[in-house]
């Protein structure tokens, strides 16, 4: 290691974690804090009830010059330590804005609260936007974001769609149009102040961009809002690419969908360009199975504790050499209870006592053709993303009869 390595290494997880509990206890918080090394975040309170997440922490800590990481870290410790909410809507009002949110968000939180053994559901506080994200709303103070569960709208007397109605009359009277260009036909939000993609609700904005045909919208993450027009498939080509980039290397994604907006509202576009398509199913198989690893750890724990034996199968992508498609696969093991997630193909595992390992060859079989022949894959359980409980194998019948594919 050279002397310009050593001073622009980034810390581990593990000595980030140190960095955090010394920032948490030098910034006054009661009680101590544990570090959870599977979870990558601090637990502490009664019952584990206070719960920091580091993840997007670290990936910001790492990313900032290093004269500017303490700024950040102490910039997460103050908004983690959210001040208490004001005691009545009226108070409130002004400060209210609407948030959007990655529907997987909703579902760590679920499970989030099922693992500490409470006994009470999670709250939300959200509605549906799209397929894959929620619209919630938040409340914002100088130091912390705070979004809102349905406890607070109950404790302040007042229904979901009055507060949005405050919020998004906030979030108007701060929002004059500012986009830049950021590639070839693609304009970007840029307000920097971490409300960008809750621009999506305000459909005026991109209408007075003038991008030449109806304007298509990206939310990838929190802080990104791209344009581009429905009749430039190159510049659809491009902001996907940013989409794809900006999720990989800050995180806090939303939505992996394209928007175009109906009487105001937007709504999920088909891009007619079959190139735009197949770019578009890409990125929506990365956001899948980032939010099914997501949850991986919490379901087995969650398994474990109730003493269940259950296989939460994993969503695992492969790209084909050829036209760098990305595939989509699961493996169900016969005798194995088995969660499997909605992917392309499923790999088809049986005992074979003569083999080595004791396992067969797998067998790769379509969604669509496996979904055919298993009632179980009729319906999906609870949550999001969708997950298939599998405990019936399929008949050797059946198995011979399921078509062979290859990735």
């Amino acid at each position: 290691m050279g002397i310009f390595d050593f001073f622009t290494s980034t810390p581990t997880p593990e000595k980030f974690a140190r960095l955090a509990l010394r920032a948490f206890a030098d910034g006054g918080h009661a009680g101590p804090l544990n570090y959870d090394a599977d979870e990558f975040r601090l637990v502490g309170g009664s019952g584990g009830a206070e719960i920091y997440n580091l993840h997007n922490a670290y990936r910001d800590y790492c990313a900032a010059p290093r004269k500017q990481r303490s700024e950040v870290l102490a910039h997460y410790i103050r908004s983690m330590q959210a001040p208490a909410l004001p005691a009545t809507f009226a108070e409130a009002r002004s400060g209210l804005r609407p948030v959007l949110r990655g529907r997987a968000i909703i579902e760590y939180m679920r499970l989030t609260q099922a693992a500490q053994g409470t006994g009470k559901p999670y709250q939300d506080g959200s509605v549906p936007f799209s397929a894959d994200s929620v619209l919630m709303l938040a409340y914002d103070s100088p130091h912390s974001i705070q979004t809102l569960s349905q406890t607070a709208l109950t404790d302040w007397g007042v229904s979901f769609d009055v507060a949005l109605a405050a919020a998004l009359d906030n979030l108007r009277d701060m929002s004059v149009a500012n986009f830049v260009q950021v590639a070839p036909g693609v304009q970007m939000a840029a307000w920097d102040d971490s409300y960008e993609a809750s621009r999506i609700l305000l459909a005026d904005l991109f209408f007075r961009l003038n991008v030449g045909g109806d304007p298509v919208v990206m939310m990838p993450t929190r802080n990104r809002l791209l344009v581009a027009s429905s009749n430039n498939s190159a510049a659809q080509l491009a902001m996907l690419a940013l989409a794809r980039g900006y999720a990989s290397d800050e995180g806090r994604v939303i939505s992996a969908l394209m928007y175009r907006f109906e009487q105001g509202k937007a709504v999920a576009y088909v891009p007619p360009d079959a190139e735009v398509l197949a770019q578009l199913e890409q990125l929506k198989k990365i956001y899948l199975a980032d939010d099914y690893a997501s949850q991986k750890q919490l379901l087995d724990k969650a398994y474990e504790r109730e003493q269940v034996d259950i296989f939460v199968a994993t969503c695992q992508l492969v790209q084909k050499t050829d036209s760098g498609r990305l595939i989509s696969y699961g493996v169900w093991t016969e005798g194995v209870d088995t969660l499997l997630p909605e992917v392309d193909l499923v790999a088809l595992v049986r005992p074979d006592d003569d083999s080595e390992s004791g396992v067969g060859a797998p067998k790769l079989v379509a969604w669509d053709d496996l979904r055919a022949s298993i009632a179980e894959l009729a319906s999906s359980e609870e949550g999001y993303p969708a997950r298939y409980r599998l405990r019936s194998f399929p008949s050797p019948q059946q198995f011979d009869a399921l078509a062979a594919r290859e990735f």
